[in-house]
This record gives structure tokens, sequence and C-alpha cells, in this order.
């Protein structure tokens, strides 16, 4: 199972990675919008002449996120200290989380995009992240032994199997939840 967790966990990483560095922009202004909420809300709000303008901070992590989601991809199906890589994995999640968190307690600040454009349910991102957080947690207690491509070919191809069909129960489920919000309204 560590293969497929291994491969899921990198997958999403890599998926989220791609669409943010496809379309940046929805992304940044996010970042953007979170920075410039936390400014306001600082008790410090007044003293903030050393600190980055909330433009030019936000545009720098909003360009390092998917670089650094690409490495943690790449370090976990790499196998280098994969003990490690889950550590980093889980701790980017609660990141993500507690962005995710403040994103749905204020309804004037963007919608998410962590994937791409258009990804702004709050609700479903935390639930996502809860259980690549499970998934994180169980790599870090039994991580794969070497790269994923140093494993059997029928292991291998079993986790693959495993991860499309999550990824296709996921997006039905989405599809699922997005019609009946539809149909409510």
């Amino acid at each position: 199972m560590s293969t497929v967790f291994t491969l899921l966990l990198s997958g999403v990483f890599a998926m989220a990675a791609l669409s943010k560095l496809r379309d940046p922009e929805p992304f940044a202004q996010t970042v953007t919008a979170l920075l410039a909420s936390a400014r306001k809300r600082s008790p410090h709000a007044g003293n903030v002449s050393h600190v980055p303008t909330p433009t030019r901070f936000g545009t720098a992590i909003a360009r390092a996120v998917p670089v650094a989601e690409m490495a943690l991809a790449a370090l976990l199906i790499s196998g280098v200290a994969p003990r490690a890589a889950a550590l980093a994995v889980l701790m980017t999640l609660v990141a993500f989380s507690a962005a995710l968190v403040r994103l749905r307690r204020d309804p004037s600040l963007p919608a998410c995009n962590c994937f791409g454009t258009g990804d702004g349910d709050t609700r479903a991102g935390l639930v996502r992240n809860g259980v690549l957080a499970v998934l994180a947690l169980l790599t870090l207690a039994s991580p794969i032994h070497g790269p994923v491509w140093g494993t059997s070919a029928s292991t291998l191809a079993g986790a693959v199997t495993v991860c499309v069909g999550t990824v296709c129960l996921w997006t039905l489920g989405r599809t699922w939840a997005g019609t009946r919000t539809v149909t409510r309204a």
C-alpha cells in the first residue's frame, strides 16, 4: 500500500503544481489577498514599512509554491529520504489547510485556486487535505524502500490502477456534489 499512497500524494502535488504553473495569476491573487488581509489584521499594522508589499511578496510565494510542490512530488517517488518527504508533505498540507480555513472564514477573499482557476470549494479542499494528511501519515509510518520505479511490475500496475480509480471516484464525487449544489439553488 505504501506505493499507492506515495503515487497518490506525488500525483496530487504534481497536478497542483502544474495547474499553478500553467495559469499562475489566480493563485497569485489568492496569496496576495491572504497576505493583505493578514497585514490589515496585524496588531502592528501601523508599523509595517519593513515588510514587503503583499503584491510583491504574494507573487514570490505564488511562484515558489508550485516549485516546492513539484519537488515534493519528485522526492516522494524517488524514494530518497521517504520519511522526510512524507513529513514535509504533511507539514505542507497543514499550512495549506490553515490557508483554506482563513479563506473559508472570510468570504471577501478570493477562491483558493489551489488546482487552477475555479477551484474554490474550501470545504472540499479541507476534506481532500485531511485525506492526503492521513496518506502522508501512513507513508511516514511505512515508507517505500527505494524509488517507485524499482517496485515489481505487478505491484506498480496495481498501485496505478488503485490511483486511477481513486481519482475517478474523487472526480465523480465532486461532480455529484456540484450537481446537488446547483439543483438546490
